[in-house]
């Protein structure tokens, strides 16, 4: 698999697992160490030339499943 595809991937999957995890959540805080390190993991992996389209992408995910004032966490 290229590394597109592979970072498509794992976007979606980093995507569609927000929804249930942010709802199983007992604090905020327990959610950004978390999803950081596997932003992280997954900026890693990714083609350089990937990683604005990466973030970008993290950046949408985050607006729309995140309150605005916690997705400014850091």
């Amino acid at each position: 698999m290229n590394t597109r595809l592979r970072l498509e991937a794992e976007l979606d999957n980093l995507e569609r697992m927000l929804p249930p995890w942010r709802e199983k959540l007992r604090h905020e805080a327990q959610f950004w160490p978390q999803f950081d390190v596997l932003v992280q993991e997954i900026m890693a992996r990714a083609d350089p030339a990937d990683r604005q389209y990466a973030q970008a992408r993290i950046d949408a995910m985050l607006a729309k499943h995140v309150s605005s004032g916690a997705a400014g966490h850091g």
